[in-house]
């Protein structure tokens, strides 16, 4: 049996799909109380944290304290013994400088709060439950349908007429689908060192690709514009400096990053050794699972109903 927590947010629910097909699983929210936490892990041979404890949509804040969501599920897995914890965590803990393809023995270099507070969490959990089998998972740049961050605001803004990227979103980078994600939790589950951290990749592409993906797929879509990374940096950063902590901030200087930097990763170490593979190996063939949420998605629907109302329509026959 599998405990999921992170119940009800993108990659907690993708992977809870993804698992679900093999393996027995119980679904459980970051937010639920000690004794449901407890009930839940007193069942399960293996935990499995995908929630996301710090949201890249928000100012976020360096600050070296243990992870109250962690501390939790330590305590209560060591109190039930279960055999395992695996942690999801991200590849941009390694920073956005790497001069080339970063993989489990590149130096890691955070830059952003974002990716110093994952990487602080990874170290907490493996110095504090050392007691324990824990396996941490860096996937690349996640993508599905129910992502939160990113591809809404890139999409509200095509629907909208025009979008603005630094250099027009070709930096070539790793990504890796939400549902590949929970079948590499499940490899790690199995056959994942202690103590050791793996990367999980699926194919080289980039945000401008994705785009003109879903931008197929439903119908509408405006003009991606290219901008220099130094200006829209700049702007993030004034940005971002006028913005509270705990505010809602887009795009930061993180969000910048993600989108103007080239982020590539080998994870081929991590295939051999968790005996694992992605099955999604392109944008097209993830976007019939992603068509209707991103048909949903406020200013994309508002594009297709305004197209709609714009078509003729042919008189009826007499």
């Amino acid at each position: 049996m599998y405990l999921v927590i992170g119940a009800g947010e993108f990659l907690g629910d993708q992977v809870s799909r993804a698992l679900a097909a093999d393996v027995p699983i119980i679904e459980l929210n970051a937010d639920a109380d000690d004794e449901t936490m407890a009930d839940a892990i007193s069942a399960v041979e293996v935990v499995l944290n995908c929630s996301q404890a710090w949201s890249p949509a928000r100012r976020l804040q360096f600050r070296k304290s243990p992870p109250p969501l962690v501390q939790r599920i330590v305590a209560a897995a060591r109190r039930a013994r279960v055999r395992r914890i695996v942690h999801v965590s991200t590849a941009d803990v390694y920073g956005p400088g790497q001069p080339g393809q970063a993989n489990e023995n590149s130096q890691l270099r955070p830059v952003h709060a974002f990716e110093r507070l994952k990487l602080w969490e990874e170290q907490w959990l493996l110095e504090s439950a050392a007691d324990l089998e824990v396996v941490v998972l860096r996937p690349a740049r996640i993508f599905g349908a129910g992502e939160d961050w990113i591809l809404p605001r890139l999409m509200g803004s095509l629907a909208k007429g025009r979008v603005w990227l630094p250099a027009g979103g070709r930096a070539r980078q790793t990504f890796v689908s939400a549902s590949d994600v929970g079948r590499a939790c499940l490899a790690a589950s199995d056959r994942g060192r202690p103590g050791h951290s793996y990367l999980v990749g699926g194919f080289d592409s980039s945000w401008r690709d994705l785009l003109e993906s879903a931008v197929r797929a439903v119908g509408v879509g405006g003009t991606i514009v290219d901008l220099p990374y130094d200006l829209l940096y700049l702007r993030a950063l004034a940005t971002e400096t006028a913005t509270a902590p705990g505010a809602p901030l887009w795009p930061g200087t993180y969000a910048v990053d993600v989108l103007g930097r080239h982020h590539f990763y080998d994870d081929s170490h991590s295939r051999r050794e968790l005996t694992w593979s992605p099955s999604v190996g392109s944008f097209e063939q993830e976007m019939p699972r992603m068509t209707a949420w991103l048909s949903r998605m406020p200013e994309v629907a508002a594009a297709l109903a305004a197209a709609a109302q714009m078509t003729p329509t042919s008189p009826p026959s007499t």
